[in-house]
């Protein structure tokens, strides 16, 4: 039986864009090195079969209403035998209320949502807001909520919690707490639900905000069935950068900031174990300290593609390419990011930000301010949900995939800080030795890509300027694709990459046959390789 792999998060209407966007980047954050992080939408779930591949369900936040119109019937009755049988569901915020037997969201106000809720997960009521002053339409109700985590109570080792306090500063924006019976003070009748972590007691009652609620749950664990709910209050999975510019200008916000930034590593460690608590395997990077905004591992966001001319000869021809890339980028990028003046080349899929490797630092041909500015992540992320629809946003000229392209010479090749998976320089030296030709005429190398088919088949205008034979290669994509609506999982340690192939005569040589013949010629070259000639090597087509 295939190990499910997907994780599907919910896209449908009432999911807050924001909160969809940030919870889709800190799980590929957690997860991508196993897992395929997938939007998904109400005609999937109700159309396609989702519950074979899908190793965990994640109802973000919004607005849980708008849920019950397009979930109730059906689809809930699914997902809810889906975690009976095994399944995990991770609700957070309204996902939270929405996996609850009854949500009681701001009783007696304008914004009252009062009534039942089908997966009931937990048996109990989600009473919110847990603080006052929520605003759909503003963060004037968010804060840096304290918890106490109870770290006995996770299924992790004590070490996951390297020497981390009980009390923790997390977002918080409008979720409730949980009313189990250990907080309503009667004999425990859910023995299902156990307490992870709660709210400091500066709770109050929504019904009576003059009263305190005292050690109120923030997060739950619910067994159900053979299958495991995570219920959260609070919002876990947001970073402190994740917040808009507009958040740092009033006081109020700023001090947020400054208390969710103090504590970041100790809320990525609290998500992690949340995670690890239903048994889905965790990055360990992304629980290091130094996984901060500053550091490559704490998110596999896109870094430059660097390209080279792969062969000494052809001087000439390299160097018409090179000017002829230069020349392609006619749109002025800002010059003030970094020192950096880029030129745009705008292509079908990516703004391509064209740029000459530095010759001052051999450690980094391209400053990390720079790097960071034009490739970390717009909101809300550009993703294509898994029914195979397109996705409006992307298509709109407001939310482009921005890319960097360095072009360097054998001498201006990146050094190990911005490459550290891939030796560029001995890779060329290995073409050089294998006297390649047209096969690696040119060489391009990305730490993190989206995919390096796309990267190459989508911007057509970076196409045809690419010689041929121009190899691309990435340690890692996070937005690789399979046949039909399948993601690509392209964990470190892959070999992947895409070549540039200008075939003479397509009519009279069908391109199926060419994976067939790069894939034995791979198998070929390992088994040539002193030692390795009785390595029992075998072709496998995935079944993706």
């Amino acid at each position: 039986m295939a190990i499910p792999l997907n994780v599907l998060v919910y896209s449908g209407p009432g999911v807050s864009i924001n909160s969809q966007s940030f919870v889709v980047r800190t799980l590929r954050q957690f997860l991508s090195h196993r897992y395929a992080v997938i939007p998904v939408d109400p005609d999937t779930l109700r159309t396609q079969p989702w519950e074979t591949k899908a190793a965990l369900f994640v109802m973000p936040g919004g607005r849980d209403l708008p849920y019950t119109v397009d979930l109730n019937g059906e689809i809930n009755s699914r997902i809810k035998k889906w975690v009976q049988d095994g399944g995990k569901y991770l609700g957070i915020c309204s996902g939270g209320y929405y996996g609850s037997a009854r949500c009681e969201f701001e009783p007696g106000t304008p914004l009252e949502i009062v009534g039942d809720r089908e997966l009931a997960f937990f048996k109990g009521v989600c009473v919110g807001t847990a603080y006052p002053g929520y605003d759909y339409k503003s963060e004037s109700g968010a804060r840096a909520a304290e918890v106490t985590v109870d770290k006995d109570a996770f299924r992790v080792p004590r070490s996951h919690w390297r020497s981390d306090p009980e009390n923790v500063r997390v977002y918080y924006n409008g979720g409730g707490y949980f009313a189990t019976d250990d907080l309503l003070g009667r004999p425990s009748a859910d023995r299902d639900a156990t307490v992870l972590v709660r709210y400091a007691p500066d709770v109050t009652n929504p019904y009576d905000r003059q009263q305190k609620v005292r050690n109120a749950p923030a997060v739950i664990s619910c067994a159900v069935g053979r299958g495991i709910a995570v219920l959260s209050g609070i919002h876990p999975e947001y970073a402190w950068d994740f917040l808009a510019p507009s958040s740092f200008t009033l006081a109020h916000n700023r001090q947020t900031v400054d208390l969710l930034r103090s504590h970041d590593a100790y809320r990525r460690r609290l998500f992690g174990a949340m995670l690890a608590h239903m048994k889905i395997d965790v990055n360990q990077d992304a629980l290091e300290d130094n996984a901060g905004p500053e550091n490559a591992s704490r998110i596999p966001v896109k870094t430059p593609t660097f390209i080279v001319p792969a062969r000494v000869s052809g001087v000439a021809a390299a160097a018409t390419t090179m000017y002829s890339l230069n020349n392609a980028a006619t749109v002025k990028g800002d010059a003030n990011i970094a020192g950096i003046t880029d030129m745009i080349l705008r292509d079908g899929n990516d703004d391509i930000h064209i740029v000459n490797a530095a010759t001052n630092n051999a450690e980094r041909r391209v400053p990390y301010e720079y790097q960071r500015t034009v490739l970390k992540p717009s909101d809300p992320v550009p993703t294509v949900p898994w029914s195979g629809k397109k996705d409006s946003a992307k298509d709109s000229d407001e939310i482009r995939d921005q890319s960097i392209l360095v072009l360097c010479t054998q001498s201006t090749l990146p050094g190990a800080k911005e490459t550290s998976r891939f030796d560029m320089s001995l890779a060329l030296n290995y073409m050089k030795e294998a006297n390649a030709h047209t096969i690696g005429s040119w060489l391009m190398y990305s730490d993190v890509t989206g995919s390096t088919q796309t990267f190459l088949e989508k911007n057509a205008r970076l196409q045809a300027l690419l010689p041929n034979g121009t190899v691309n290669v990435a340690a890692i994509q996070v937005s690789g694709r399979g046949r039909g609506r399948n993601a690509w999982i392209s964990p470190v340690g892959c070999l992947q990459f895409t070549t540039l192939l200008r075939h003479p005569n397509l009519r009279q040589a069908p391109v199926v046959m060419l994976q067939y013949l790069y894939s034995l010629a791979a198998i070929e070259a390992i088994k040539g390789q002193p030692g390795y000639e009785g390595l029992p090597l075998r072709l496998k087509w995935p079944n993706d």
